[in-house]
């Protein structure tokens, strides 16, 4: 429990971010929920990827690879 705030062990992306956005001050959480709306399609390939990387065979092309690259790097520098 972080701040009074249970949250689940997940590795879903999404949902750590919806926690996130939760705890975090005024220009921060509409920051992260910015970032739920804006990635939302890259957030859910991610998850998929990681979902994938451990259990299926699955190979990614540049630009998929090039696109969620660009996607982590933005969300990390609000999240940061």
């Amino acid at each position: 429990m972080a701040e009074g705030v249970d949250y689940s062990r997940t590795h879903g992306v999404r949902a750590l971010l919806e926690i996130l956005s939760e705890l975090v001050p005024g220009d921060k959480k509409s920051s992260v929920k910015g970032v739920l709306e804006n990635y939302l399609l890259e957030l859910g390939e991610l998850e998929d990827a990681y979902i994938t990387s451990r259990y299926l065979m699955r190979e990614f092309t540049r630009q998929e690879v090039e696109k969620l690259a660009k996607a982590v790097k933005e969300i990390m520098e609000i999240v940061a």
